[in-house]
């Protein structure tokens, strides 16, 4: 068959659209693992130019915009990347920077890739970069360093279910013995916290996962483990291999207090003088304190807000996720953060927590186009040899965090001075002068 006979018998229903790829890589290109993307595309056209019949709408953009996300799996069976493609989507990309970072993974300047339609907001981060590099940097730390899955499952009783969460607790070598389950070398089980309510049990699994997000390779060494558990345990029941507790994609303190993925503290000194140079007048170390304060507690408490305890982080986290090839819906856990700023005699100091920013240099989207080649940019386009040489994601999780700290600390000041954070909006992204 050639394109024209394949796209009429995917247009009448004859071919499947999760067989596309395939049918045009076998019967077009024979199989030639050189033209495996060439297929893809293709089948992305075809996926397209069905759309623009449905709709009679044109995707001329759409369809043009060519992203080679695909990956041939032993010689024959096509990895799509995601299902259903017709093109790509296209975010304008802008760095700020380079910013000084003395971290434990950055030290030095470096510049910070943000993918984003916001007006404003990369001249906010570049004006928090002037402010604390004339300030000697930003300091930077990861203290935590794990991907959790948290199975749930039912035992017959309360009593059995507070024994085995007893055991879970004590045992070190039925531990050890779990740890062995994982057959992948870049997902090791460091340990399992229980939590019973009732006859349930909820099993939050830690694993260290190197450089990788890691969640396919903890969902797969959850489910191992879990199956083996309940093997062994005649009348206890799996009732879901993804309890909410874990938790993922969505805003929880558990995550605040125990961590997930990386959690990074940030500081930085800013002299009075500094900030009189480089914001607006009415910007001292007392004003950014009181508005930190009242909006970042006292405003958020009354929200009701779980972990936004900061000014905008989300916008940050956001736009540099976009640039480097992140799980966009990880934005919500990642950009939980907390702020302070306490005013000294002789000036501000700023800090930043974000206690569970889920990153990775490996996996997904960050392996291809645009996103590798930020990564590479910023130095973070390697992943290491084991499950502990993992420097990149590490390095990765400072520049995030620095991304954030420079865009609050701007943000924050901004406010401090009244009206200018609605004013400079409405210029930037509105051409208006007030």
């Amino acid at each position: 068959m050639d394109l024209n006979e394949i796209k009429a018998k995917y247009m009448s229903g004859e071919i499947k659209s999760r067989d596309l790829e395939s049918v045009i890589f076998t019967e077009v290109y024979g199989s030639d693992a050189s033209k495996v993307r060439d297929a893809c595309n293709d089948a992305a056209i075809i996926r397209c130019e069905e759309v623009e019949k449905f709709s009679g709408v044109s995707l001329d953009l759409i369809k043009k915009t060519r992203i080679d996300n695909c990956t041939l799996v032993d010689g024959k069976r096509i990895l799509t990347g995601i299902e259903g493609k017709i093109g790509g989507a296209i975010i304008p990309m802008g760095v700020a920077g380079p910013i000084q970072i003395n971290g434990q993974y950055v030290k030095g300047k470096v510049y910070i890739p943000l993918a984003t339609n916001e007006a404003a907001l990369i001249a906010g981060v570049q004006r928090g970069i002037k402010a604390i590099n004339m300030a000697g940097g930003l300091n930077t730390l990861v203290h935590f360093d794990g991907m959790t899955r948290a199975p749930l499952i039912e035992a017959p009783n309360i009593t059995e279910a507070r024994e085995f969460c007893n055991r879970i607790q004590t045992d070190k070598e039925f531990i050890n013995e779990l740890g062995k389950l994982s057959k992948d070398p870049f997902v090791r089980l460091e340990k399992i916290d229980p939590y019973q309510l009732g006859t349930k049990v909820f099993l939050r699994m830690i694993f260290k996962t190197g450089d990788a997000m890691g969640m396919n390779g903890v969902t797969k060494a959850s489910a191992d483990i879990t199956r083996y558990i309940l093997s062994k345990m005649p009348g206890w029941k799996l009732i879901t291999i993804s309890s909410n507790f874990c938790t993922d994609k969505k805003s929880a303190h558990i995550n605040v207090l125990t961590g997930r993925g990386k959690s990074v503290q940030t500081e930085v000194f800013i002299p009075k003088e500094v900030l009189s140079a480089v914001f607006k007048k009415g910007v001292t170390p007392l004003s950014v304190e009181k508005t930190v304060f009242h909006k970042c507690y006292l405003g958020s408490c009354l929200s009701g807000t779980i972990s936004g305890f900061n000014v905008n982080a989300a916008n940050a986290i956001a736009a540099f996720f976009a640039a480097t090839g992140q799980d966009l819906a990880q934005v919500i856990t990642s950009a939980s953060c907390f702020v302070q700023a306490d005013a000294t005699e002789d000036g501000l100091h700023f800090m930043v927590s974000l206690p569970c920013m889920e990153l990775a240099t490996i996996g997904g989207g960050t392996m291809f186009g645009t996103a590798r080649e930020a990564l590479n940019m910023i130095g973070c386009g390697g992943f290491g040899k084991s499950v502990d040489d993992n420097v990149n994601v590490l390095r990765l999780a400072e520049i995030a965090a620095a991304a954030v700290t420079a865009l609050d600390l701007n943000t924050a000041c901004a406010q401090a001075a009244g009206y200018e954070m609605a004013d400079s909006h409405v210029k930037l992204a509105r051409g208006e002068e007030n």
